[in-house]
């Protein structure tokens, strides 16, 4: 059976376990093995901060390494991107050489989700940094969400495709 990693906000919402499991489930009506985020035991919990996220990450790393795919959810997250630990993950996949699918419950081209202004030279820039924004068209930052990416609409959608990539 074909694991996929479920990389996302997902392991930091109040109900994540619910959450979790519910996503997991999903996953087996799709023929595919679910695998959630690290969840630190008693063990770890114990840890100061520094050596819990270290123990953490590392669960996360060897989890993904494990896997055969990793399914992301990209919907906004404390702001109007992604989430960057979920982007780091699907980057890390990648370069493993591994499938990423991604689904956002966001359809709206980044750019239309920044306040922004425009120069006379068509270049969009950032209201509250001055920063070029990214003018694509794209649901994200171009490094996760162009090439072979297609960014799927919903988690179902996500695992169908997912399954597709895994014949």
């Amino acid at each position: 059976m074909t694991k996929v990693y479920l990389a996302g906000p997902a392991a930091l919402h109040p109900a994540a376990k619910a959450l979790l499991d519910y996503l997991v489930e999903e996953c087996a009506k799709q023929g595919l093995e679910g695998v959630g985020p690290f969840t630190p035991g008693p063990d770890i919990q114990a840890l100061p901060a520094p050596e819990r996220a270290a123990a953490i990450r590392q669960g996360n790393l060897e989890r993904i390494r494990s896997c055969d795919m990793v399914v992301a959810c990209i919907s906004p997250f404390r702001g109007p991107a992604a989430c960057p630990g979920t982007t780091w993950e699907m980057g890390y996949a990648e370069a493993l050489g591994k499938p990423v699918v991604v689904w956002s419950e966001e359809p709206r081209p980044y750019i239309d989700r920044i306040p922004h202004d425009r120069d006379d030279d068509g270049r969009v820039f950032c209201r509250q940094h001055g920063m070029l924004v990214e003018d694509f068209g794209l649901t994200d930052s171009l490094v996760f969400t162009s090439g072979a990416v297609t960014v799927q609409p919903d988690f179902e959608s996500a695992l169908k495709a997912a399954r597709r990539l895994a014949g």
